[in-house]
């Protein structure tokens, strides 16, 4: 499964674009593991709900099944931050 970051998220990731990820179940054990590999910091950031949507093969994440849903070899997670504007 790929994760993939774009934009503001990659100040969380030192620049990497995406992750591959084989042991996570759902989303929520996905965070977890993203929270260790990249740190607190930005596991915060992704359950925040304000500073980005989640995107699972293309789906908002309530329309996908929410932090419960469930991952397959071969999904692709999308990170994309919002956008601030002043």
């Amino acid at each position: 499964m790929t994760v993939l970051f774009y934009s503001g998220a990659l100040e969380h990731t030192g620049g990497a674009r995406s992750y591959e990820s084989n042991d996570s179940q759902d989303i929520r054990s996905l965070i977890d593991e993203l929270g260790c590999h990249f740190g607190s910091r930005f596991k915060d950031f992704l359950v925040a709900g304000e500073n980005c949507l989640l995107l699972l093969n293309g789906k908002g994440l309530m329309a996908a099944g929410g932090m419960g849903a469930k991952l397959q070899p071969g999904d692709t997670v999308e990170v994309l931050p919002f956008i601030e504007a002043g």
